[in-house]
Order: structure tokens, then sequence, then C-alpha cells
């Protein structure tokens, strides 16, 4: 250290050459400045593209939510119900009102079937499902 102090001269010593001279690229080299500059610009292409990628999503997602709801038809609508040893006519009255449909072809004496069931699902399997098990042959129409 004594003898850099009592030698230094202003001027005489250059860092770049010094660096060479050991055979060390220098700090600050010409690839150093095109390597940042290829960083910078690989940054704004990335941060560029992912505006446009979210923007396409974006626009798609808000033309599903301006789509119209199409109505369900009740034949489609699934729904629970629960009887307990209750004649046909009343188990009839009920899918009715609950499901929005009409059944028809009931048998000549409805009264004289008797049901116990708990269902979930739709009116047309329903009543298939009560023709199986009566021996019925009725039949779900829309209202």
């Amino acid at each position: 250290m004594d003898f850099v102090a009592r030698h230094y001269r202003e001027g005489r010593f250059d860092v770049t050459a010094g660096w060479r001279r050991l055979g060390i690229a220098p700090a600050y080299s010409a690839w150093r400045r095109f390597r940042v500059a290829a960083a910078v610009a690989a940054a704004v292409i990335l941060s560029a593209t992912a505006v446009v990628v979210y923007r396409h999503y974006d626009m798609e997602e808000s033309s599903r939510q301006t789509e119209a709801v199409q109505p369900v038809s009740p034949m489609a609508a699934v729904r629970v119900i629960d009887f307990e040893d209750a004649p046909l006519p009343e188990v009839v009255g009920s899918i009715e009102s609950l499901y929005g449909v009409k059944v028809g072809n009931l048998p000549d004496a409805p009264e004289e079937y008797t049901l116990s069931l708990h269902y979930e699902g739709t009116p047309a399997d329903l009543v298939g499902t009560i023709n199986e098990i009566l021996g019925t042959r009725m039949t779900v129409e829309e209202k």
C-alpha cells in the first residue's frame, strides 16, 4: 500500500489498460452495453405481449357475459319431490304444479294407485319411473 501511495501519479495509470494487461476484460465492455439493451428490449416485448394477451382474454370474457340466457324448458328442470303412500291423483297434481307440466294418459282408476317415493330429476324421468313402478303409461307434456 505504501508503494502505491509513493508512486501514484495523476493520469498515469489507466484502469482499462490495467485489466487488459492482467488478461481480464474491462468491466464496462461494448458487449455489456448490448446485453443490457437486449435485456431491456426483451422486457418491453414481453410486457407488450402480456398486455395484448390480457386484453384478448378480457374481451372474450366480456363477450361471454353479454350473451343472452336461454330459458330452460320445464322438461329439463331438476327438482326434488317426496311422496309417502300418496294416491296417484295427488302425485300427478304435485308433479304438474312443481314442474309446470301436464301429465296425461292417466289410468282409468288413478285413485286406486298409491306411491311412496323420493325422487330428484326431470319430470319426464320421474313419470317414466312411476310408469315402471306402477305399470302405467302416463305421458308428460309442456304447458
